[in-house]
């Protein structure tokens, strides 16, 4: 994959990742519950990055064998769960916000796949490896932020006046919440724009073994 491609991937996530920020130092400059709003979409965004291999197996499909009434199959299911999921955060927000969010979460992944694909074997291997390592993003973001001290910037009011309700750890330090989804939105698109193949060819035009890299796909 040549690397407009990639940057052209990557555009979502760095956009979250810009609004994080803009977030970070100007809190409500833009909508006075924003950092709400963002913290909601970190939330689910969880649910939505372990729907990774299924929409591999639909947008690969055919490569572990599987005929087209297979993935139509799998892609009606996994349509119908996570619009399930979404539906949900709707009702218990009694607002329509969270469903929009999650489907906009969802089809940036779905469209980075298909849009990401390639005929080679090493298509399917590259979003497996994005999908690894979104996890451990994600995962190792929200921990850094919870035991390394990271800058107020502009949230120093407590989760309340944000919008926040409940006595939890982003309610309570906000700002926590947002710097973790700078810092994964951010592994995210700097991930997309490198990832050639594999987490092992990160930057190599050629395979160990001559084969050439992107300027043949």
């Amino acid at each position: 994959m040549n690397l407009a491609r990639r940057i052209a991937l990557s555009l979502p996530d760095a956009a979250a990742a810009a609004l994080y920020l803009w977030c970070w130092i100007a809190p409500r400059a833009w909508r006075p519950n924003l950092v709400a709003l963002l913290v909601l979409v970190l939330l689910i965004e969880f649910v939505v990055i372990q729907a990774g291999p299924f929409i591999g197996t639909v947008v690969y499909g055919e490569k572990m064998g599987l005929d087209p009434a297979q993935r139509l199959r799998t892609a009606a299911v996994l349509g119908a769960t996570y619009l399930g999921f979404a539906g949900l955060a709707a009702v218990s927000f009694d607002a329509w916000f969270p469903f929009l969010i999650f489907v906009w979460l969802f089809s940036v992944k779905v469209l980075a796949a298909v849009f990401g694909r390639d005929r080679a074997a090493t298509g399917r291997d590259r979003e497996m490896t994005v999908w690894i390592l979104s996890v451990s993003y994600y995962f190792g973001a929200i921990f850094f932020t919870m035991f390394v001290p990271v800058p107020l910037l502009g949230i120093t009011q407590d989760g309340e006046f944000y919008g926040l309700r409940g006595q939890y750890e982003w309610a309570n330090f906000p700002y926590k919440a947002i710097a973790a989804g700078f810092l994964y939105f951010s592994a995210l698109t700097i991930t997309r724009v490198l990832l050639r193949r594999t987490a092992l060819d990160l930057s190599s035009s050629d395979k160990p073994d001559g084969t050439p890299g992107d300027a043949a796909q």
